[in-house]
């Protein structure tokens, strides 16, 4: 995998399975497919979630390889508050989604304006960049 892959997906929580097969074959056979695989979809799924987005608007997932790391980002329409990482009562089934990314990552970040958010994470790999382009 070389270079940045990206693809926009409707705004609709149907879409989570196809942003997860996106992203599983750019990364297929990478060390971290599974982190970089859970870590989109949390993001994606908070992209639909929490974003202005209205049923007819779309967000943008990309995924970039690093000397050591997979970049992930998640793209979407804004919201009224800024992304954080929550904390879940034992019981709750929902809350979790940036606290995850957070212990994937070796770093995660966020952009956010009235009509845009970007969220970004970098899974880390003992891969380097000319052994995953072959």
């Amino acid at each position: 995998m070389t270079g940045t892959k990206r693809r926009e997906f409707p705004s609709l929580l149907e879409e989570l399975g196809h942003v997860r097969r996106f992203v599983g074959g750019v990364v297929a056979g990478h060390p971290a497919e599974d982190d970089v695989i859970l870590a989109v979809s949390e993001l994606a799924a908070n992209a639909v979630e929490h974003s202005a987005a209205t049923r007819d608007d779309s967000f943008e997932v990309r995924i970039t390889h690093l000397a050591d790391a997979v970049r992930v980002e998640v793209h979407d329409h804004g919201g009224a508050g800024r992304p954080r990482a929550g904390v879940a009562g034992a019981e709750a089934t929902r809350g979790r989604g940036l606290f995850l990314v957070d212990h994937l990552s070796r770093g995660w970040g966020i952009t956010h304006k009235p009509d845009h958010t970007g969220v970004w994470c970098e899974i880390g790999c003992t891969c380097t960049l000319s052994s995953a382009a072959a």
